[in-house]
């Protein structure tokens, strides 16, 4: 499948995304479109194709797919611009900022025959799958709490991850990531919210440092804390009836990360689950999908899912923050 990127200066599209989609057996990558000159000929190489802008993109015949790793804002607009040029769609995270814009998104895709995908690496990497299933099969009993994070120091910290207006924040940026865990083994719907956050002066305030407690039935919990402003932080903590996993490194995982710990009764065992790069799993399942005109396993509903709980998470704590 021919597949052109709208913004060849984006860090991920560079890093991970068009290395991964020049190595697929199922992409041919024909080229993109970036205001710098010196920003393509960096990029392209040989015969790839820098387009002046998006709608040369959508109008070039042969261009069958788009990659979008644009900021959040813009995904709405962009996707539905190219599903209505008749081009499957693989956009950054978060996906879309609202319920609102997942309806509009769903009417306009449900009269297509194109599919659209959000670019959740993460939940490609055979680690996580591994021992989701694990935790999932009830091997070890029922799972009692989940806790992750996602946090770092973000360098430069400045553009649209500082507009609230433009869905900047740490939970916008990679709450994905730490929600994905809780949603697979707790569920998307929470009995209660508790919220507290690290914020911008501005107005309306960006999460800097976000933590988050969720009470779910039964007395089960999760907890997560994103951050653009902390130390270096990735993890994944699972605590069952008869056992609890820890997981590092879970959210920008390499081929090397394929370790994790399991620690029961019986004693402590490192278990190792296969290795890949998940920019290529990614690309290789959503375009194997594609081309086979089926959904990807990280699908829109999939994708609403966890972002419907981001959303009441966000609602939560801004809602906290205007009370008197």
């Amino acid at each position: 499948m021919n597949v052109a990127v709208c913004g060849l200066g984006s860090q991920v599209a560079q890093v991970g995304v068009i290395p991964a989609l020049r190595r697929s057996r199922w992409t041919q990558f024909l080229g993109g479109t970036t205001r710098s000159r010196a920003t393509a000929e960096h990029v392209l190489t040989g015969a790839e194709r820098h387009y002046r802008d998006y709608d040369a993109i959508l109008s070039d015949p042969d261009v069958e797919a788009v990659y979008l790793p644009l900021p959040n804002d813009l995904h709405l607009d962009f996707i539905a611009a190219a599903v209505l040029a008749h081009k499957h769609v693989l956009c950054e995270k978060p996906l879309l900022l609202s319920d609102d814009q997942y309806d509009r998104l769903e009417r306009i895709v449900a009269s297509s025959t194109t599919r659209v995908s959000e670019a959740f690496m993460s939940s490609y990497h055979p680690r996580l799958r591994e021992v989701i299933a694990t935790c999932s099969s009830g091997e070890f009993g029922e799972v009692l709490s989940v806790s992750t994070a996602f946090t770092g120091t973000l360098a430069p910290l400045d553009g649209y991850r500082l507009n609230a207006r433009r869905g900047g924040g740490s939970l916008y940026d990679v709450g994905i990531y730490a929600l994905f865990p809780i949603v697979a083994l707790l569920g998307a719907d929470p009995r209660e919210i508790s919220v507290v956050t690290k914020v911008t002066p501005t107005t309306p305030p960006v999460d800097l440092t976000m933590h988050c407690l969720m009470e779910f039935d039964d007395g089960r919990a999760a907890t997560f804390v994103t951050s653009f402003v902390s130390g270096e932080s990735q993890s994944l903590r699972i605590l069952t009836q008869q056992a609890s996993i820890a997981v590092d490194r879970t959210c920008t995982p390499t081929p090397l990360d394929v370790d994790w710990t399991l620690t029961t009764s019986a004693g402590v065992t490192i278990r190792r689950s296969l290795g890949c790069d998940p920019y290529q799993a990614m690309i290789d399942e959503v375009f194997e999908a594609f081309t086979q005109g089926r959904e990807p396993s990280w699908n829109l509903s999939r994708s609403r899912q966890v972002a419907q709980l981001l959303h009441r998470i966000n609602r939560t704590w801004r809602e906290d923050r205007a009370q008197p």
